[in-house]
């Protein structure tokens, strides 16, 4: 079940794919089909209720869709098209079919923990030793990938009323419409941040509280001086990062332009947007992250683990269907008919 949204995601045209009844059925589904394939692995009580509401979820609202639309998705294609065929004629067979399967499946686990007298497993997902740092940058690059559609929203609201300097884009459809699409750029951006910013404000704040035992520097001192190392040392990865990034993907300034900016470098940094990046990544490393660090190690495993599959399982559809374009895909894209499915 969670193949074929996850191919229906992939194949349709996200410009032409609104967030309407069937967009949100298809991420209750593949989240639902995650959390009951999670829970069956845990022998939880809850993989049963959750399979039967996801089955039912699955079928009843699609039928809903076709009574409304007469589609049982939303048609992001011409009408003549093999996905047609594929995902407006056979998909809904096969949900029923994968429905039936769900609970049968959900309802056999349950039996056979009950009868084997199995506990509900409490432990992480893995054991291995890796695995705890990697659910937790992975929650990290998901989460921060999300929120910096915001904050890009945000910073372009802040140069409309003259906060900032600069330039935007009023009609791009991607940024103020298609509110859900994933940035990969900021949530690596939090990932590097834990990875390479966390340890060198630890090792900067360590080294000044040293010098302050010493006797070298007043102890009142030690952390904002801390602080102050750490907001250059951001700044300086934070532009660096930027200016490989746009010297990579950016060399024809296609992506953004900072040449009308005072005190840019070769169109790709400026120094707004440096010390913008600075400040943030200085609050996220002393103030952010260590509050996420210790809200996970108050959530445990159970919390952890069932938020990385159902988030996890939500935003690859969200990456299959914004980062993915159908043309890209190895079939082709043989669609000619313009689609008279509404505008997001």
């Amino acid at each position: 079940m969670i193949a074929s949204w996850y191919a229906y995601s992939a194949s349709s045209d996200p410009n032409k794919l609104p967030y309407d009844l069937s967009f949100w059925r298809t991420g209750a589904s593949v989240v639902g089909t995650a959390l009951s394939a999670w829970f069956a692995h845990r022998h939880s009580k809850a993989t049963l209720p959750v399979a039967c509401a996801t089955a039912t979820a699955t079928v009843a609202l699609g039928a809903a869709n076709l009574i409304r639309k007469g589609t049982y998705v939303t048609r992001t294609w011409s009408k003549k098209s093999w996905k047609e065929r594929v995902f407006n004629q056979a998909m809904p067979v096969a949900h029923a079919v994968e429905s039936v399967a769900l609970v049968r499946l959900a309802t056999a686990s349950r039996i056979h923990a009950r009868k084997a007298g199995i506990p509900t497993f409490d432990g992480p997902l893995s054991s291995a030793s890796w695995y705890p740092q990697a659910r937790k940058l992975g929650l990290y690059f998901m989460t921060f990938s999300m929120l910096g559609h915001w904050v890009e929203i945000l910073f372009c609201l802040g140069i409309k009323h003259g906060i900032f300097k600069g330039g935007y884009d009023r009609e791009n459809h991607m940024l103020w419409d298609q509110w859900l699409f994933p940035f990969p750029a900021e949530g690596t951006a939090a990932v590097l941040a834990d990875l390479v910013l966390v340890p060198a404000k630890n090792a900067l704040q360590g080294a000044m509280n040293g010098l302050s035992e010493a006797g070298r520097i007043p102890a009142a001192l030690a952390t904002p001086l801390a602080l102050a190392a750490s907001f250059f040392v951001n700044q300086a990865v934070c532009t660096s990062v930027d200016y490989a990034t746009g010297m990579v993907a950016n060399r024809n300034y296609e992506l953004w332009d900072y040449r009308d900016m005072r005190f840019n470098f070769q169109g790709q940094i400026c120094l707004q947007n440096s010390l913008f990046y600075s400040i943030i990544a200085t609050w996220g490393v002393w103030w952010l992250l260590p509050a996420l660090e210790k809200l996970m190690a108050r959530a445990g495993n159970t919390a952890l683990d069932g938020t990385l599959m159902g988030f996890g399982s939500f935003f690859l559809l969200l990456e299959l269907l914004y980062q993915v374009l159908p043309d890209q895909l190895p079939f082709g894209n043989t669609d000619t008919t313009p689609s008279s499915a509404p505008q997001a």
